[in-house]
């Protein structure tokens, strides 16, 4: 299990792919479980978002899981308007999110 912790702005201009190349290379080590840390990301664009998709994509063909948590109020909307809360699954808390991949 890795955990991401995001920070600050996800924008096209600051750093747009950086999530996108961390998890291909925590795949490439063997790991397919991946929590993302949103508490400290204050804003989320369009190309973020898509890379948050793609990469969720990429995670899942390689037999792994992504999961969210600790999303704001402002990212549970733009999830929620735009029907992506249906694809990830978005957590309060980190140990809510880690009870969430023990086997049932």
């Amino acid at each position: 299990m890795i955990v991401l912790d995001a920070a600050g702005r996800m924008t096209r201009n600051d750093g747009s792919g950086v999530l996108k190349k961390h998890v291909t290379d925590i795949l490439e080590q063997g790991q397919r479980h991946l929590l993302i840390n949103l508490t400290g990301i204050d804003y989320l664009d369009s190309t973020c978002v898509g890379e948050m998709v793609s990469t969720f994509i990429t995670v899942r063909n390689s037999g792994g899981a992504l999961k969210l948590f600790g999303t704001n109020p402002r990212i549970q909307a733009l999830l929620s308007i735009t029907k992506l809360d249906t694809v990830f699954e978005n957590h309060d808390t980190e140990s809510a999110a880690l009870a969430a991949f023990a086997p049932s």
